[in-house]
């Protein structure tokens, strides 16, 4: 019975594994199997349309998503495209990526007409009358002194340059400034225009190896340093070029003797006009300056490179030793005695000259002062040398003559007296630098930049050197030996804070 039991088990369990395989096999066998049609792709529509005054380079259409497309407006004759209506660009050019349904318009204005006049006067002629021009139209005008005048500027504009350029942008009215030149008078007394402001123009000789741009650069840097201080006179320049060949001077000097026998009017040394050739006056000379208080006149000599790179582009150079020798002659101009003395220096000099500590000190610090103060004012004269390419800031220039040129020195000469500081001690304490600082100084104690020439030179005569100078400055010489002094150990930045910021 035990044995029936357990057979019959074993079938029945048999029976139930292979029924179970069965059916798990075909489960498997009729899993069907599902297939997805191929999506169609995503468009959109570009719409692009001209506002009135100018047309667009396509209307758009229908484009698949993500297409990238570009078009441009295009103004009509007499309007300006102002921008797009559905876009922040002001580009005429659009690019954009179509993601959505989108449309754009281009916008146009008309522009607007404004009228120019442009007349002269006596004395010369313009390019142009001017005419009727749309806004922002760049118009150039040439004016053009006729023979014995010359240009003097723009009424309506601000500008010195006889070639301008004016951007349209309302109505406007612009006529040019023509003077008759007022030639030097051939004959004068000694006192008759010492120490004034003249009308008539200095005088240039050249030696004929300099071109005619450097000629007319000279002439122009005069008048750009001149129109700072003052045009003073009678002034006689002459400018020799640096390579000139020995005939090229013998030519000039023959001119300047031939007016020094006209005139009799030179030093006891040219009695004739063979004494003044037999010293070849321009063979050795540089720069230089000689107020010729006993004849009533300045002269200026020159013999330096002015040959520059081109017509228009003058160096640093010339516009600082322009400068530089004509604060020299407003110097002299403002001293009227004839008489000399005896100075504490060892060097005899016009009385009321003063230290060379301040002479030579003024013209150094002036020449770099005052170009860089024209720029700061936007001050150009056509053909001078460009004011706004004169260097770098004023405080960089003279940190350049503290570091180089003073610090180095100081252990040459130390509690020095400023009469002690002249052409003898160049080398160590320089009256140039050294005398730029200590003018620097005394400016920036009064707070007035021309304290010298319109303050202390003028009062000179009246007051005497150490009257003027405490007159100006609020010290005495030894006071301000004492502070300048003092001022030298100072840090270098609370040195330069004195410097003016230009």
């Amino acid at each position: 019975m035990k044995f029936s039991l357990y057979l019959f088990s074993v079938c029945a369990l048999s029976f139930i594994l292979i029924y179970s395989c069965s059916t798990e096999e075909e489960g498997e066998s009729v899993t069907p199997v599902v297939q997805t049609p191929e999506q169609e792709p995503v468009e959109y529509t570009l719409t692009v349309s001209a506002a009135e005054g100018g047309t667009v380079s396509t209307e758009g259409g229908t484009y698949d998503e993500g297409t990238e497309i570009t078009f441009t407006a295009t103004a009509n004759e007499g309007y300006r495209f102002t921008g797009w209506e559905g876009n922040d660009s002001t580009s005429e050019s659009l690019t954009i990526t179509l993601n959505s349904n989108q449309t754009y318009q281009a916008l146009f204005e008309l522009i607007p007409i404004y009228t120019l006049t442009v007349t002269t006067s006596e004395g010369g002629t313009v390019s142009t009358e001017g005419g009727e021009y749309g806004e922002g139209t760049d118009i150039e005008i040439i004016a053009t002194p006729n023979e014995g005048y010359r240009f003097d500027g723009w009424l309506g504009n601000d500008s010195n340059e006889s070639t301008i350029t004016i951007n349209i942008s309302s109505d406007t009215e612009i006529s040019p400034i023509f003077n008759l030149k007022i030639q030097t008078p051939t004959n004068y007394g000694v006192d008759e225009y010492w120490g004034q402001i003249v009308d008539f123009e200095p005088e240039f000789f050249f030696s004929s190896d300099l071109p005619e741009f450097a000629r007319e650069g000279l002439v122009q840097t005069v008048k750009l340093v001149s129109n700072y201080f003052g045009l003073y006179g009678p002034i006689e320049i002459w400018s020799v070029g640096k390579d000139a060949s020995s005939s090229e001077k013998r030519d000039i000097e023959a001119v300047f003797c031939e007016r020094r026998a006209s005139r009799k009017d030179h030093w006891d040394r040219f009695i004739d006009y063979d004494s003044c050739v037999s010293l070849n006056e321009f063979e050795e000379i540089g720069s230089s300056i000689s107020g010729q208080r006993y004849y009533g006149y300045h002269i200026m000599y020159h013999r330096n490179d002015f040959t520059f790179a081109n017509n228009s582009d003058y160096t640093h150079y010339a516009m600082t030793t322009m400068t530089h020798e004509y604060t020299h002659i407003v110097q002299a101009a403002n001293l009227f005695t004839k008489e000399e003395e005896d100075r504490p220096d060892d060097i005899r000099k016009r009385i009321g000259w003063g230290p060379i500590f301040f002479s030579e000190g003024t013209a150094v610090y002036y020449a770099e002062f005052i170009q860089r103060k024209l720029r700061q004012n936007g001050t150009s004269v056509e053909n001078a040398p460009n004011v706004n390419s004169q260097g770098g800031d004023l405080r960089n220039k003279m940190k350049e003559f503290m570091e180089n040129d003073i610090i180095p020195y100081l252990d040459s000469c130390p509690n020095f007296n400023i009469w002690d500081v002249n052409y003898s001690t160049r080398e160590t304490c320089s009256p140039y630098r050294l005398g730029a600082w200590g003018v620097a100084y005394l400016l920036d104690k009064v707070n007035d930049q021309d304290a010298f020439w319109k303050t202390l030179w003028p009062n000179i005569n009246e007051m005497g050197w150490d009257g003027a100078f405490e007159f100006t400055f609020g010290v005495t010489m030894d006071q301000f030996n004492q502070e300048f002094l003092e001022f030298l150990d100072l840090p270098m930045e609370q040195q330069l804070e004195i410097i003016p910021d230009i």
